[in-house]
């Protein structure tokens, strides 16, 4: 795949960002939002002009079930309501690949759909996965973690 000459480095690059974010210590972040079931937090990064989200939540279902819906996959167009396809463009190995998706417009296609390809990633950790995507084209990521016990942890970022 052109833009990925190695795959093992970007992987390990995305694994010690997940963890670094994943261990920021809690009293770093302040509460954006919150409703009865999701709380989103958010601190100021200090690696770009903006901030570093996160939003944690229970879903109550099969842990297999949900890591299906993480993952990469056709799972993802059942709840994501924006993405209108995705496409695995490559497998590297079972924890990561190469995704190309599209967005459906939004305000009456005053913002046009989009086109994205993305590098995802999911390893163990601790007690659950940490699963991200980082955008070839413009290197903004996102990162997920799951808790193996249904308790779900979203981090929004930027590298």
């Amino acid at each position: 795949m052109e833009g990925l000459s190695d795959v093992a480095s970007l992987a390990t690059k995305l694994k010690n960002t997940l963890i670094q974010y994943h261990s920021i210590e809690e009293d770093k972040w302040r509460v954006a939002k919150k409703t009865k079931d999701v709380t989103v937090w958010r601190k100021p990064s200090e690696e770009f002009n903006g901030y570093l989200y996160k939003a944690q939540g229970v879903i109550e279902d099969l842990v297999n079930s949900i890591i299906d819906h993480i993952r990469p996959g056709p799972c993802r167009l059942d709840w994501d309501s924006l993405m209108t396809s995705l496409d695995i463009l490559e497998n590297f190995e079972e924890n990561c690949c190469v995704m190309r998706y599209t967005t459906a417009g939004q305000l009456w296609n005053i913002i046009s759909p989009r086109e994205f390809v993305d590098f995802s990633y999911t390893v163990g950790y601790k007690e659950g996965l940490l699963s991200c995507g980082n955008n070839l084209k413009t290197l903004c990521f996102f990162s997920v973690w799951f808790k193996y016990s249904y308790f779900l942890d979203w981090m929004f970022l930027s590298l």
